[in-house]
């Protein structure tokens, strides 16, 4: 498997990529691409191009894999294997690891629950030619990754929480993964919905 860690815009965001999530995917003793572009769909599709193992994990500049992260995918079946995520809040905050759910969701949640909402991060472990055959990563302001674990359901993929394999995700002020205002994560939701054909709420 490789580790593909996507940086867009700003060079700072490469600097950060370069001194945290690179050296913790590097550190697992696997192969790191690292691809750099004007936007976010373009720098994953880009570093997804370079990519010749099966299976992939993308990662964002800012946040890191935890050690034990791939004996733990390893051990699951799924065509798109989900982590638990550890919000990091600051140098002495963090969150106790969970599988996250869709929002409203009070249960674990299955391949179906797609269909509502997003339950996996950017981090999970899928099957490179799974990736590909959706068409990769297109471009939407927020959740564009709902959007990719969508078309995998779509088109057939089975899924699976591994709480085992823990994604620290770093929470920054201006960081993708601090959710914008309500109304601009319901237009997103809207129009991800839209794009693959499900009733838009």
């Amino acid at each position: 498997m490789t580790v593909a860690v996507a940086t867009f815009g700003m060079s700072w965001w490469s600097d950060l990529a370069r001194s945290r999530a690179i050296p913790s995917a590097a550190a697992l003793g696997v192969p790191v691409v690292h691809h750099h572009a004007s936007t976010l769909h373009d720098a994953r599709n880009g570093a997804l191009a370079r990519v010749d193992t099966d299976w992939v994990i993308h990662l964002d500049a800012d946040d890191e894999l935890e050690a034990g992260y791939l004996d733990a995918m390893a051990a699951g079946a799924a065509d798109v294997r989900a982590p638990a995520v550890r919000y990091i809040h600051s140098r002495t905050r963090a969150s106790t690891p969970a599988v996250p759910t869709v929002a409203g969701h009070s249960h674990h949640c299955q391949a179906e629950c797609l269909l509502q909402g997003n339950w996996l991060v950017v981090g999970a472990l899928v099957r490179v030619d799974l990736v590909r055959q959706v068409g990769g990563w297109r471009d939407f302001d927020w959740s564009e990754d709902w959007d990719l674990w969508l078309r995998c359901h779509l088109a057939g993929a089975s899924f699976e929480a591994m709480p085992r394999a823990i994604y620290r995700a770093h929470v920054r002020r201006d960081s993708r993964n601090r959710a914008p205002s309500r109304q601009a994560r319901l237009a997103a939701h809207h129009a991800i919905a839209a794009a693959n054909g499900l009733p838009v709420p």
